[in-house]
């Protein structure tokens, strides 16, 4: 089919002929679907966005303005869009660091095992000071 046939075809969909949308769906679908298909890897996401793909079509075919580019051209670009919309919608969000939780760490702080530190020399110190019989008892 030619970049005139189809300029006009998309023209008579502008329209909301029901007939040229279904010629321009068999004329097309198939590279408009290798098109997300080669973008997305996952033929059943390449079909979901090729259905997303015809109704942007149909919605917005009165957009298109022959001579700016070929038919085939924006309807290429629509899917080409269509498929990386997808492929951003699918990637989990990412969190700055001052929004991220923060995570507790397992490990003691310095300071925890400094106070730590200086309480057993403490208590040592003061084990030091009993009789052998007595620091045992406490220490068992």
């Amino acid at each position: 089919m030619s970049q005139e046939d189809l300029s006009a075809m998309i023209a008579r969909v502008a329209l909301g002929d029901r007939k040229a949308f279904a010629s321009l769906y068999s004329e097309t679908s198939a590279k408009l679907f290798g098109v997300a298909l080669r973008i997305l890897k996952d033929r059943a996401q390449a079909e979901d966005a090729v259905q997303e793909v015809y109704v942007r079509i149909w919605r917005r075919a009165g957009s298109f303005r022959v001579g700016q580019a070929s038919a085939m051209a924006w309807l290429v670009t629509i899917a080409r869009n269509q498929a990386i919309d997808m492929i951003r919608a699918r990637q989990p969000a990412t969190l700055d660091y001052d929004e991220a939780p923060e995570i507790a760490d397992p490990a003691m702080d310095p300071e925890a095992r400094a106070v730590l530190g200086g309480e057993s020399q403490r208590i040592e110190a003061c084990l030091g000071e009993l009789e052998a019989s007595r620091a045992a008892a406490v220490v068992a």
